[in-house]
């Protein structure tokens, strides 16, 4: 028979307790319902998405054209619903604004709920056209390119949206409002939505649906690869504005080794410059060095950060 100390058995304890606490910090949501196919990007890796999934800081999260409904619940409280052809990035660091926030929304249908105690002043949801730094309840955003919809759902919505001009202009979004950047930089706050978007938004997203965080509760569960990620896979990441996608230098640099993966890095060097210092790092180091840039002091890069 083997016995073991008291000592001993509350070193173990004290081991577990830590690497229970640990895996809950790693935790930033947790994949609630799915409705259709999504996948999931953890660091280089692709993987299948699926109910019960666990997500964490900075991993992003990609529906396809026919899904109807993926349902985050995030740590702390807040819901992340996303309709079809949607990507987001769970939880990521603003490079330009030294902060994080819940969201990031590079492409797509996303509705954000929050509890009264949501945070003001700093960056709940990004996006290229537009930031929330406050929000009393939900919204629903559509993102395509510079272009940004978003309604004030159920209550008063603070952002900074990208003008014209490239300086983030504060502009508030009463209850029921509807807050529309177009292309060119035009910003119109309308009391009501307009007929088309009323007519675009997902479906399920007028659903009212309780949490289901609780099923998942104490289960692991495995998700599936879901093939090697080629270029193509990351192009639209690879071409967002500077605060995101200086982000992946490191985080993408060993699919670099793949050849084709090389040679579109390469072949599109135009469209994310910075690349060219981790592929030709004895170039980079050869050139005199440049006179540092002031950084920019609105969360909404300007206008010609934003460009790709």
């Amino acid at each position: 028979m083997i016995r073991f100390s008291a000592r001993y058995v509350a070193m173990a304890a004290c081991a577990l307790a830590f690497a229970s606490a640990a895996h809950a910090r790693d935790r930033a949501a947790t994949i609630t319902i799915l409705d259709g196919q999504a996948s999931l990007v953890h660091a280089a890796t692709r993987l299948a998405a699926a109910e019960g999934a666990l997500i964490e800081a900075e991993d992003i999260v990609e529906t396809t054209p026919n899904t109807a409904l993926v349902r985050l619940e995030l740590e702390g409280g807040a819901t992340l619903d996303l309709g079809p052809a949607s990507r987001v990035m769970v939880k990521p660091q603003l490079a330009a604004a030294n902060s994080g926030a819940l969201v990031y929304v590079l492409e797509g249908w996303a509705k954000l709920t929050v509890g009264p105690s949501s945070e003001r002043g700093k960056v709940v949801l990004a996006s290229a056209p537009v930031d929330v730094t406050g929000l009393d309840r939900d919204l629903v955003l559509h993102v395509k390119g510079m272009e940004a919809e978003l309604f004030a759902e159920s209550g008063k919505v603070q952002t900074l949206v990208a003008s014209k001009s490239g300086m983030a202009a504060p502009t508030s979004v009463d209850k029921g409002a509807f807050l529309a950047r177009r292309a060119d930089g035009a910003v119109n706050v309308a009391p009501r939505p307009a007929a088309n978007f009323i007519q675009a938004v997902p479906r399920a997203f007028m659903d009212t649906l309780p949490s289901r965080l609780a099923l998942f509760k104490g289960k692991d569960i495995k998700l599936n690869p879901a093939g090697r990620m080629g270029y193509e896979d990351t192009q639209a990441w690879l071409n967002a504005e500077p605060r995101m996608r200086t982000r992946f230098l490191t985080r993408w640099k060993p699919l670099a080794q793949d050849e084709a993966f090389r040679r579109a890095l390469i072949d599109q060097m135009p469209q994310h410059p910075e690349w060219h210092k981790v592929l030709f790092p004895s170039q980079a180091a050869s050139q005199p060095a440049r006179k540092p840039v002031s950084p920019v002091s609105n969360i909404v890069t300007s206008s010609e950060a934003v460009k790709p």
